[in-house]
């Protein structure tokens, strides 16, 4: 009864761990580029020997047992399916593939965090960033063609180009005179109005990427099990995916299956508390008992 104890702790931890996950998934379901956390329970075993100086087997080596002693949480790395597509702003983007999308940490550093969330905006200098200030790189484009032989964050010159008029059209191409352009498409027109192409988005492809570590504002970091970036490119480009234009990616949070879980964990929960309860009525008896002998 005593070892009991442990057990429903350890199971009591591992399930409200569970919960907290599940509820900052549930709260970020529609947060653009959110990917959730997979986990999984296992046992949590204990060496126990047995007899003075243990069991010994016919060979005479010294044989260990264990003991179950409740679950623990494993965190098996994000999920990184692909969300739904859905229109939004000039300045979103989405990714139809494995690809992420470029962000600078620091002002000329080379540590990059990867996203697939494209909540850009205009920097009054014309530095197209993050919410967070991380600067978004890409790839000029030289004579119609994008130069990939020097990855740049992505800048315009508030006095050269009207920055509320640009936006990224298909495979992540940034142009401008955007309104009338999108307009034009939309009704179908052969001929579209005439726009400067100035950028390409750039995309990184990761060998693991589930194994990568989340940082702030829905973006992730390598790792050793994800390994390092192994490509850099362009829309279509080798494995990273095609890039839409004027579009965004939905969390790949299912509410449904979130409830369900939810509703299971819970369900899990008042059982093991259940019986962490019963398991303290017994101990309280035999205490009681033992008192009065």
């Amino acid at each position: 009864m005593f070892n009991s104890i442990p057990m429903i702790q350890n199971s009591i931890t591992a399930t409200s761990e569970a919960m907290s996950i599940l509820a900052s998934d549930a709260q970020a379901f529609q947060t653009d580029g959110h990917k959730q956390l997979k986990y999984a329970f296992t046992p949590i075993y204990n060496s126990m020997i047995h007899g003075g100086g243990g069991q010994y087997n016919t060979y005479g080596v010294g044989s260990n047992t264990t003991m179950a002693q409740g679950v623990t949480l494993i965190p098996m790395g994000y999920d990184m399916s692909q969300g739904g597509i859905k229109s939004a702003g000039p300045l979103n983007a989405a990714i139809d593939g494995s690809g992420f999308f470029v962000l600078e940490e620091q002002s000329g550093s080379q540590q990059y965090a990867l996203t697939r969330a494209s909540n850009f905006i205009f920097s009054a200098d014309g530095t197209l960033t993050d919410v967070f200030g991380r600067k978004v790189k890409g790839y000029p484009i030289v004579n119609g063609v994008a130069d990939k032989s020097r990855m740049v964050p992505i800048q315009l010159d508030p006095n050269q180009y009207n920055l509320a008029d640009v936006g990224f059209e298909d495979n992540g191409v940034l142009t401008t005179n955007y309104q009338a352009r999108l307009a034009a498409s939309k009704s179908n027109e052969e001929l579209l109005p005439e726009g400067s192409a100035t950028f390409q988005l750039a995309i990184a492809t990761v060998p693991n990427p589930s194994q990568m570590r989340s940082v702030q504002g829905n973006a992730f970091v390598t790792t050793l099990n994800s390994g390092n970036v192994s490509h850099y490119g362009v829309s279509n480009d080798a494995t990273g995916g095609r890039v839409i234009g004027g579009s965004s990616e939905s969390s790949n949070v299912n509410p449904a299956e979130t409830t369900i879980k939810g509703i299971q964990l819970q369900r899990g929960y008042n059982a093991v508390q259940a019986a962490l309860t019963m398991a303290n009525r017994f101990i309280t008896q035999i205490m009681e008992v033992v008192s009065k002998a």
